[in-house]
């Protein structure tokens, strides 16, 4: 689904706009939109399709024209103007959580913040919060903003799991509609669910020969393409600049390249050398005892092959996982229809936007 890229879109005109002094309403429009498509949980295009834009509602006509302008030809046209217009340096300051595009047009103006240095030492000489409408705590929140940006574009950068996980959905899904693609399932960090993402891997069961990684390098979510060969393709994603890797494997060892894939290092070490302790070798391609192929359609297959049950991706840290496994001990994960909760409603008076 487009939805969230879209929504990007909208999101990032809104700011500029608002940094450019544009009427107040007009950029909330694109807020609200923005929101509303987020939140929409069916597939854009097929309202587009339909013609039924209109009938969601806070979709405006104007809106509508813009969303099918994107799906039709891949920009929007207004997006592309105003972001044109704005210096590079202002665009990615506007990424910093809690700075905000009003507060950035405030410290530009009065104090001459162009860039990242300029609002570090605005906030170290006291400057910034002398300003109308700022404060201690404001401006803490605007350095723990520096601190999460500092850590997305770092060297070693990662991104929060709730941030990855709609991208990640949304993704997965296009590549399911490519021709020759069977199954697709994300591997590595996210899908052992830890806290934080520093790439994201995608497996999928397919045919070699290109055609399906070169159609992953063409979706309007990609930035840059770092690689795209038979069975590998690299990317940068546009909303989080995290890099994404699709692999297409065959059917017989999409098991072992799963588990391979999926990780931990550490988990992964230790099984192969229980593997080895029991004469046989394990890698991406399957298990094997000497040339021979004996397992690795599924993870199940798998780990099977060492008197091991199916180890959920979450325990796969070499934590005692395989020994615990070994004992049949592991333990029982929480599944979602488990978890309960009390019903929560707030009016539309207050933040029930979606009550």
């Amino acid at each position: 689904m487009k939805n969230l890229e879209i929504a990007r879109l909208l999101d990032e005109l809104a700011d500029a706009l608002e940094f450019h002094g544009e009427n107040p309403f007009k950029v909330s429009a694109y807020r609200r939109a923005a929101k509303i498509l987020r939140d929409f949980t069916e597939d854009i295009e097929v309202y587009a399709k339909e013609g039924r834009l209109r009938e969601i509602p806070g979709i405006g006509e104007g809106i509508a024209k813009k969303i099918k302008e994107y799906l039709e030809t891949g920009k929007i046209t207004k997006h592309k103007e105003v972001i044109s217009k704005t210096p590079r340096e202002i665009l990615e300051l506007l990424k910093i959580p809690s700075l905000g595009p009003k507060t950035l047009k405030l410290a530009h103006d009065k104090l001459g913040v162009k860039n990242l240095d300029d609002l570090k030492r605005v906030i170290e000489d006291g400057s910034l919060a002398r300003l109308p409408g700022m404060g201690p705590k404001k401006v803490e929140n605007i350095k723990k903003g520096i601190e999460l940006y500092e850590g997305f574009t770092g060297e070693e950068k990662r991104w929060q799991l709730g941030l990855v996980i709609p991208v990640v959905t949304s993704l997965v899904e296009e590549i399911k509609k490519f021709p020759g693609v069977k199954k697709v399932v994300p591997a590595g960090s996210y899908r052992r669910m830890k806290e934080t993402v520093g790439d994201i891997d995608i497996l999928c069961i397919g045919e070699p020969g290109g055609e399906i990684i070169k159609k992953f390098t063409e979706l309007p979510v990609v930035e840059r393409v770092l690689a795209c060969g038979e069975t590998k393709g690299s990317i940068i994603e546009k909303s989080l600049k995290i890099q994404i890797d699709l692999r297409v494997v065959p059917e017989r060892s999409f098991g072992a390249a799963l588990q391979y894939f999926t990780g931990s290092k550490a988990h992964n070490i230790k099984l192969r050398t229980l593997a080895k302790g029991k004469g046989y070798k394990i890698s991406e391609y399957g298990v094997f005892k000497g040339e021979k192929y004996i397992a690795g359609e599924t993870e199940e297959d798998v780990y099977a092959v060492f008197g091991l049950p199916w180890i959920p991706p979450e325990l796969r840290e070499d934590r005692g996982e395989i020994e615990l496994a070994l004992e049949g001990k592991l333990p029982r994960l929480v599944e979602y229809d488990e978890i309960k909760g009390d019903f929560h409603i707030h009016s539309k008076y207050s933040d029930g936007a979606n009550t």
